[in-house]
């Protein structure tokens, strides 16, 4: 239990050390401490625990301002086209594949699964039936509710 404690205490202890604290004084000329400052406003960097040095900021980056710096790059872009293009084809060759399989289950009269030993084991009307409901299921799963 007391293990359990400590490794809690550690992990708690942990994510504050790291993070970004700021210090400014607001209208009134009251200290505040907060994780961003307001915007237009003189704040710098509290000193933490395993920090030596002191920085200071103007005004810390609005949140609107960080998320433009995390904007797409044309590489970006270009490599989530290439990942989209991917996904789109595995996914048009396992639909393809899954009305293959019902197709053949449709389709077929004489209808077997392999065996442990590889001999075949025909299967009776109510496997058959819940076979084909499977790959019905897995026809509209993968490739929307038409089968053409």
């Amino acid at each position: 239990m007391k293990r359990l404690l400590l490794c809690a205490a550690l992990l708690a202890w942990s994510g504050m050390a790291s993070a970004v604290v700021y210090k400014w004084v607001d209208a009134q000329g009251k200290v505040q401490y907060g994780d961003s400052p307001p915007d237009g406003v003189h704040a710098e960097v509290v000193e933490l625990l395993g920090t030596h040095t002191s920085r200071s900021a103007a005004s810390a980056p609005a949140p609107s301002a960080r998320a433009a710096s995390t904007s797409t790059t044309p590489a970006d872009s270009s490599t989530k086209q290439a990942v989209d293009q991917d996904v789109a084809a595995t996914r048009e060759k396992q639909c393809a594949d899954a009305q293959a399989e019902y197709k053949k289950l449709i389709e077929g009269r004489r209808l077997y699964k392999t065996g442990d030993n590889g001999e075949k084991q025909f299967l009776n009307s109510d496997e058959i039936d819940a076979a084909r409901m499977t790959a019905k299921q897995e026809v509209d799963a993968l490739c929307g509710s038409g089968t053409s």
